[in-house]
């Protein structure tokens, strides 16, 4: 056995190299990318957080940060493209945040454009690729930030805080000189980088005021009768929420509770809003007179009940009234 100890003793230093040697070679085979010649990257994405929204909706902005490796003295071309693939919840125009409880889905959309006109895509979707250029003049690495434009739609869905989760994938190709690849080209060149998006949003406990139509009423040659029309107010609040709307008398109203309207030469004609059909409920802004309803996530609609009374004209002409709908929840 000691005879053979100076033998085992000379052989590690040998062991040592090999395994090492293996270590190095190894190394090529796991997994991951390592940036090739000519292309460019993504360097990191700068979360898209809406903040606190309405029923109204919201826009805001984010960014995906790039770089681009020009490994040669010549001029290079690249062509970039972007693209958003979503992972969780799933849903592309529109795409869709997710409260998981009580569970709810809030619509939003990622553009390519301030307009936002230009959906982006996934590497799937078949949209209109979002891609650019980028020209460098000598060997180096050249850094940019790429704009995401972002919209929440009018919509209620529950109040909380909403989130989603999106995979962006970058495709380049380049070519030398200065004229880069077309968008065709790029769409089909290698994906070369890829990063993860966060879009968040808290939606807050709130109602809003869809629509609230007109009330004509018409052409008349004289009001020896009552003139009677509609209008439709449209509302959408969260499901739970208690809500009221009311009327207020108008601006050119007398006494704070007669509505008139306004024509020629200073006349008026006096009219009355109602909240039932048979008009015999006046709407108004108080508890006592506006109407009341619970909301359900959906739109929900109001008629106005407005008649004219039988009245002399004072002159011919056009009357008019400007009356406050008021919401409160």
């Amino acid at each position: 056995m000691n005879s053979n100890a100076p033998f085992a003793g000379n052989r590690r230093p040998w062991t040592r190299v090999a395994w090492l040697a293996c270590v190095l070679a190894c190394a090529w085979l796991l997994p991951g990318r390592a940036m090739a010649d000519n292309e460019c990257n993504i360097d990191g994405s700068n979360p898209i957080a809406f903040g606190t929204v309405g029923g109204g909706g919201a826009t805001t902005t984010g960014s995906i940060r790039y770089y681009c490796q020009n490994d040669g003295p010549a001029v290079r071309s690249f062509r970039v493209c972007l693209y958003m693939n979503p992972i969780l919840p799933g849903g592309l125009d529109p795409r869709r945040m997710i409260q998981w409880w009580p569970l709810d889905y809030l619509d939003y959309n990622l553009y390519a454009d301030p307009a936002m006109t230009q959906v982006i895509g996934s590497t799937t979707s078949g949209h209109a690729v979002y891609s650019f250029t980028v020209t460098m003049t000598a060997t180096g690495r050249t850094y940019g930030t790429i704009p995401v434009y972002a919209r929440i739609p009018p919509q209620t869905v529950t109040a909380g805080g909403y989130v989603s989760q999106v995979t962006d994938y970058l495709r380049s190709t380049s070519l030398a000189g200065s004229s880069a690849p077309s968008a065709a080209q790029c769409a089909t060149a290698p994906i070369t980088g890829q990063n993860y998006t966060e879009v968040s949003a808290t939606f807050a406990n709130t109602c809003y005021i869809s629509t609230a139509t007109d009330l004509d009423f018409g052409s008349v040659v004289n009001l020896a009768s009552a003139r009677d029309q509609t209008s439709t107010i449209s509302v959408r609040c969260p499901a739970g929420t208690n809500y009221r709307i009311g009327l207020n008398y108008g601006v050119n109203s007398t006494g704070g509770t007669v509505r008139r309207l306004l024509g020629p030469g200073g006349n008026y004609l006096t009219y009355l809003l109602y909240r039932n059909s048979s008009r015999s409920q006046l709407w108004g802004n108080a508890t006592s007179n506006d109407v009341t309803q619970t909301g359900d996530n959906t739109v929900q609609n109001f008629t106005v009940y407005g008649r004219v009374p039988a009245q002399a004209i004072g002159a011919p002409g056009a009357y008019s009234d400007t009356v406050t709908v008021t919401l409160t929840y």
